[in-house]
């Protein structure tokens, strides 16, 4: 349960056994129950900062010192030195785990010195003795052996490195159909990490952070791996992939409660909106029929079994995305449900593409205008400002968007922005005046 909430009952519980409410008896399992409440104070959170950009610093030092001396020692003193960051990094991380495993500041900051420090090592150590090799393989074997020091240190920002560095990883092999897919199965080895930082919401900070991070190489990462056998999969795969987080980021286990600590649910929801209002041009549509008639930029094609782990990754993302759409119809919540059924609406307009260019246009035209109705009535109903203005301003870029994609006059166009400034005016003091009658009751 969200600490503040915690703090919140605690607050509570007097007044309610005065008024007879709670019984003492209740009152004392209520706080057996919660137990104490967990904080993470202004100080802990500078430490952690500090203790973390300091050890950044310390080791992007100690690889330029190096760099600018490397070539005045000889081998044996380049080997020595290649190994001695390295020794220092495990010292200090068996340090921290003997002396200090309570502190988050210093096992995220021991953990992140270490990760640098390993990369620097086999960079090193490969120019002293002229070890060929690619840019990815390096990529790839570094982050493998940081990847142990996340669960080891229980440290968060070696979980992100690892997944910017198996991204940077995918995409530089982004041609390779059959090497990129495996990106999947080394995500899913940071995965237990990811959800045990979720739920621990004294970490808010770095839950926070790793949801950005995981957002932002996921998403990457499905351009640069999946649909490489069949011709405009993006249309299907990115909402799918958003759909996802976007369920995964607004569900209340979490325990979070307010939007910045939500970056999936942000950033998806955006992804979603800016795909479904993308997919209302006539553009999109045409290029994807002219791609599937000259399709031919790999040789896997879609019916070649080496496509089989493209195939089957992309329909478990589908059928997760489905599964959570369908749970949220069960639960009636519609806002949710609207932003959930963009991966549907995608298929659909996918199949029926080749019909005719019009039926795409039509089913995300429809949707796009119906989610921003809905937003608005979601606000008027609640009293809420900030969701009225979000919806109203769904619709207004809905507009914008068919009349400059249309050749109606400049006088039509002009009214029709002139009557929408007029109901964002009036929708916001209709419900200003609102607010103050309800306070004044």
């Amino acid at each position: 349960m969200n600490q503040k909430a915690i703090k919140w009952l605690y607050q509570e519980i007097p007044e309610l056994v005065a008024k007879g409410i709670l019984t003492q008896e209740a009152a004392g399992k209520i706080r057996e129950y919660y137990g104490e409440i967990k904080t993470t104070g202004k100080r802990s959170i500078t430490l952690i900062i500090c203790g973390t950009a300091g050890a950044l610093l310390i080791g992007l030092g100690i690889i330029l010192l190096l760099a600018y001396n490397w070539e005045q020692f000889s081998r044996l003193t380049r080997a020595i030195l290649s190994f001695a960051p390295l020794i220092i990094g495990q010292a200090l991380a068996l340090w921290v785990l003997l002396k200090r495993p309570q502190s988050t500041a210093f096992k995220e900051g021991t953990a992140t010195f270490l990760s640098l420090m390993v990369g620097a090592s086999i960079a090193l150590i490969s120019q002293t003795y002229n070890i060929p090799g690619e840019m990815g393989t390096f990529i790839l074997t570094w982050m493998l052996l940081i990847l142990p020091l996340v669960y080891l240190m229980q440290a968060s920002l070696p979980a992100a490195i690892y997944l910017i560095g198996i991204t940077s990883w995918a995409g530089s092999s982004w041609d390779n159909p059959l090497k990129t897919i495996l990106f999947w199965p080394l995500a899913f080895m940071i995965a237990p990490h990811f959800i045990w930082a979720l739920r621990r919401e004294i970490y808010a900070i770095r839950a926070t952070i790793l949801s950005l991070i995981m957002a932002i190489c996921v998403s990457c990462a499905t351009g640069f791996s999946l649909g490489k056998t069949w011709p405009g999969a993006w249309v299907i795969l990115f909402p799918t992939i958003f759909a996802i987080f976007y369920y995964l980021g607004s569900r209340k286990f979490i325990g979070l409660t307010s939007n910045w600590q939500r970056p999936l649910r942000v950033i998806s929801g955006i992804g979603l909106f800016v795909l479904a209002l993308q997919y209302t041009f006539r553009y999109i549509w045409q290029y994807l029929i002219a791609e599937h008639e000259s399709y031919g930029f790999t040789t896997i094609q879609i019916n070649d079994m080496r496509a089989l782990p493209d195939h089957i990754i992309t329909l478990i993302l589908i059928a997760i995305a489905i599964l959570f759409f369908y749970d949220t119809v069960k639960r009636k919540n519609l806002i949710l449900s609207l932003f959930l059924v963009v991966p549907l609406l995608s298929i659909l307009a996918y199949l029926l593409r080749k019909e005719s260019v019009i039926i795409p246009l039509l089913i995300f035209n429809i949707y796009v205008f119906v989610l921003s109705i809905s937003r608005i009535m979601q606000g008027i109903r609640s009293n809420n400002l900030a969701v009225v203005n979000t919806g109203m301003l769904l619709l207004a870029i809905l507009i914008v968007a068919r009349f400059f994609d249309s050749d109606i006059s400049f006088i039509i166009k002009g009214l029709v922005f002139i009557a929408v400034g007029i109901g964002f005016l009036a929708t916001n003091l209709f419900l200003m005046r609102r607010k103050e009658v309800l306070n004044e009751k």
